[in-house]
């Protein structure tokens, strides 16, 4: 079981990072997204971005909707503690992401972005801090409450599918009303 769950989360991976890495050359090349096309970008935290690519409902998960994201983490720049409403993968492009459990299980994946499929490093401790490289994976489900920051002198930018419930926010604070909705 878990040599499929590598499987498919290696599936996964690639494709996300091959089309956020198709997104970022279509727009250097392009200079802009074409007329009509916005992509939306949310203010998370003070230094903490998202841009939202794209959002479609999931025929493989009845109910949820599958989202393709890039956030960027100016250098110590830091998100509350929160968790996403489904399944998350996060792959480090540039930069040194700092990346906290609060609570959970989660999932890292050294060199992924390189073919690496595991071993799988299972984070299950509360206060757990890993920093992420370029290349690197994350992975997690719903009940995973964690917070994020940039840890490096540079901006980072990190790539992010999302299998989330339809009609959820992207990310859900913990302990607070506000939440983050992309407008799609």
């Amino acid at each position: 079981m878990r040599r499929i769950a590598i499987s498919i989360f290696s599936l996964v991976l690639a494709g996300s990072v091959f089309a956020g890495l198709q997104m970022t050359r279509t727009a250097a090349q392009e200079g802009s997204p074409p007329a009509g096309a916005a992509i939306s970008v949310l203010e998370l935290a003070p230094g903490v971005t998202a841009e939202v690519f794209g959002a479609a409902p999931s025929s493989g998960a009845p109910g949820h909707t599958l989202y393709v994201a890039r956030f960027t983490f100016q250098p110590g720049a830091e998100i509350f503690p929160h968790n996403h409403q489904g399944t998350t993968l996060l792959g480090i492009e540039s930069g040194s992401l700092g990346w906290t459990l609060g609570a959970g299980t989660a999932h890292v994946v050294r060199e992924a972005a390189g073919g690496a499929a595991g071993p799988a490093e299972d984070l299950t401790a509360p206060g757990t801090d890993v920093v992420l490289e370029p290349g690197d994976a994350i992975f997690y489900e719903a009940d995973v409450v964690h917070t994020a920051r940039g840890a490096s002198d540079e901006p980072t930018i990190v790539l992010g599918t999302f299998v989330l419930e339809a009609g959820e926010p992207l990310l859900m604070p913990v302990d607070m009303l506000m939440a983050a909705t992309p407008s799609t």
